[in-house]
């Protein structure tokens, strides 16, 4: 029995030698391990979060961009349709404007072409009274005719030429024929 409370004592110590030794590798080797993986995991943490921040600080800007994109279109928008009214009433104005011209133009050449016709109308009418006075003046005329025409006229070059030289009678016309 002895040798049975020995062996089972022997056991208990070689339980508790082992419990020990396995307790202080325990401690010596485990923390640095634990430490170790908890740095790690803190890292990880870490990493995750800075990542976080900036997906969050990217979608913030991506989201600041957009509504600054759509403003910029809404300003677009709005400038290209102030341009567009401002072109309609340009147009406007220059298809007025040339209408007027035109209008001008037309006028201007109706005028023209009216001038024409009154200047080939008066032509027309010289010509004929010239050939008519050519075909019944000399039946017409006769040398009293002739005196009192030719007085009539000196009196009016009288008229004219009181201010610039000497009178012509009209005695003195008579003889020249």
């Amino acid at each position: 029995m002895e040798a049975e409370q020995f062996s089972a004592i022997a056991a208990v110590v070689d339980w508790v030698l082992l419990l020990v030794l396995l307790g202080w590798l325990v401690t010596k080797h485990v923390p640095p391990v634990l430490a170790a993986r908890k740095e790690r995991i803190e890292l990880s943490l870490k990493d995750a979060q800075e990542a976080k921040s900036q997906g969050e600080k990217f979608l913030a800007d991506q989201r600041a961009l957009v509504a600054n994109q759509e403003q910029e279109t809404k300003r677009i928008i709005d400038d290209a349709k102030n341009l567009a009214v401002q072109l309609e009433q340009d147009a406007k104005v220059q298809t007025q404007k040339e209408i007027a011209d035109l209008e001008k133009k037309i006028q201007s050449s109706i005028d023209t072409e009216r001038q024409l016709a009154i200047t080939q109308l008066r032509g027309a009418a010289a010509r004929a009274s010239l050939k008519l006075t050519e075909e019944l003046l000399p039946s017409l005329m006769t040398a009293d005719v002739r005196v009192q025409l030719l007085t009539q006229f000196m009196e009016q070059l009288d008229e004219v030429a009181d201010e610039q030289g000497p009178k012509i009678s009209a005695g003195h016309l008579e003889s020249i024929h």
